[in-house]
């Protein structure tokens, strides 16, 4: 059976931006404001934050405002019970019942995707196709791998889609 190498899958923290570094796709690093970017491709040293040829802004700040009034205590809620859908999280300890959960998730997000990329197929193969699948593509994965899926399931995934 053939294997996949996905390479790089989910970004890697570098601290603050020098620029006498050179940095890899998905790569974050902060600024000397406390800005967040993220490399969308391989970055030379020396390449400044703001070329958006080789980064994106993550973060963003405005104005601050001035501090309001202190509104009334609301009344206790109930507390409820625990919904049935999974959140993504970073655990690696979910339940045979959640992970069979997150991989029917997984299954109608790419059926959903399928029918949903014929009626937009050629806007975004004409502006952003090649820009989204390196960057969307890599983290998809790695939510699969982070949610129990095997890498022969996302080698199906991949083939499904690419019929």
């Amino acid at each position: 059976m053939p294997t996949l190498s996905i390479g790089k899958v989910r970004y890697v923290w570098k601290g603050t931006w020098s620029a006498t570094a050179s940095y890899d796709i998905l790569d974050r690093v902060q600024d000397s404001d406390g800005f967040i970017y993220e490399s969308i491709k391989a970055v030379p040293a020396g390449t400044v934050l703001t070329n958006t040829s080789y980064w994106i802004k993550l973060s963003v700040q405005g104005p601050r405002g001035l501090k309001g009034d202190t509104g009334n205590d609301g009344p206790k809620g109930d507390t409820g019970e625990a919904p049935t859908a999974i959140l993504y999280t970073e655990q690696n300890n979910l339940t045979d019942a959640q992970r069979a959960q997150a991989r029917t998730n997984i299954g109608w997000a790419a059926a959903f995707a399928t029918s949903f990329a014929s009626a937009i197929a050629a806007w975004v193969s004409s502006s952003l196709g090649a820009a989204i699948e390196a960057y969307l593509v890599p983290i998809l994965k790695q939510l699969c791998l982070d949610n129990g899926a095997t890498q022969a399931e996302i080698d199906a995934l991949e083939n499904e889609s690419d019929s």
